[in-house]
């Protein structure tokens, strides 16, 4: 059994599916996000207990609750080729190297989300995974956007023999983010803080781009770099839709 805590991750939750109980403070019950939750629990029949903030606070392992914890099935991974199948002309696949700070992943996923990305790919081995904290920090998007988790060299293959192109996105790319067609289907890889992406990912890239950086600082957190071409690639789509 793992927790999913806060307001807004709790609910989104919930339309996914697979919360077994929602504990929620007593000192919330007026809330009106709280009443939405309780609502929404009610309507699926799942159990809801009502306890002291002080029980929450003892429980909680983000220290961020918010009112209300759901107790949830251990969150599932899916299937890359599952994802491959159900995603459209355009799909997005991000592949984050190694990435293991749950502020940057929670970030990411939260991006993921508002700009239609069609999943998140983490490996298997030195990464974080979909926690309490993760949860958090999407504010939804860890229920939203389908995260798997499989060894990063076979599933490359796998995307490029379906036709995505392999983009990474590094300091040591030649060609700024925006000079790149981000349209059609794209597989976007984002390295680790403190590593960026391992050179043996490198070498498997169909193209590398850089974030020019004008300042003293050398690159961006891997969240706000997420960011940043995502939703370019986004601009780049809409543009490319009402073009035609």
């Amino acid at each position: 059994m793992s927790q999913v805590e806060g307001r807004n991750p709790v609910y989104e939750t919930l339309k996914r599916g697979g919360v077994k109980k929602i504990i929620i403070s007593e000192g919330s019950l007026k809330e009106q996000r709280i009443i939405d939750i309780i609502d929404f629990a009610k309507k699926k029949r799942i159990p809801i207990d009502v306890a002291e903030k002080e029980r929450l606070d003892k429980i909680s392992e983000t220290g961020h609750h918010q009112g209300v914890i759901a107790l949830v099935g251990m969150p599932g991974y899916v299937s890359l080729k599952q994802v491959i199948t159900q995603a459209g002309k355009d799909s997005c696949i991000v592949i984050l190297d190694s990435v293991q700070d749950p502020q940057n992943f929670g970030s990411i996923l939260r991006t993921a989300d508002a700009t239609g990305v069609d999943a998140v790919l983490i490996p298997k081995k030195d990464s974080v995974g979909l926690t309490p904290t993760v949860f958090r920090v999407s504010m939804g998007g860890g229920a939203n956007v389908p995260v798997a988790r499989e060894n990063l060299y076979p599933a490359i293959k796998l995307l490029k023999d379906e036709g995505f192109q392999i983009i990474g996105l590094d300091s040591s790319g030649t060609k700024d983010y925006w000079e790149h067609d981000l349209t059609g289907s794209i597989t976007l890889i984002l390295g680790s803080e403190g590593e960026g992406i391992s050179p043996t990912l490198l070498e498997r890239c169909d193209q590398v781009l850089k974030i020019p950086m004008k300042g003293n600082v050398p690159n961006l957190n891997v969240g706000v770099s997420a960011a940043v071409v995502l939703y370019e690639k986004l601009r780049q789509q809409e543009a490319k839709v009402n073009r035609i």
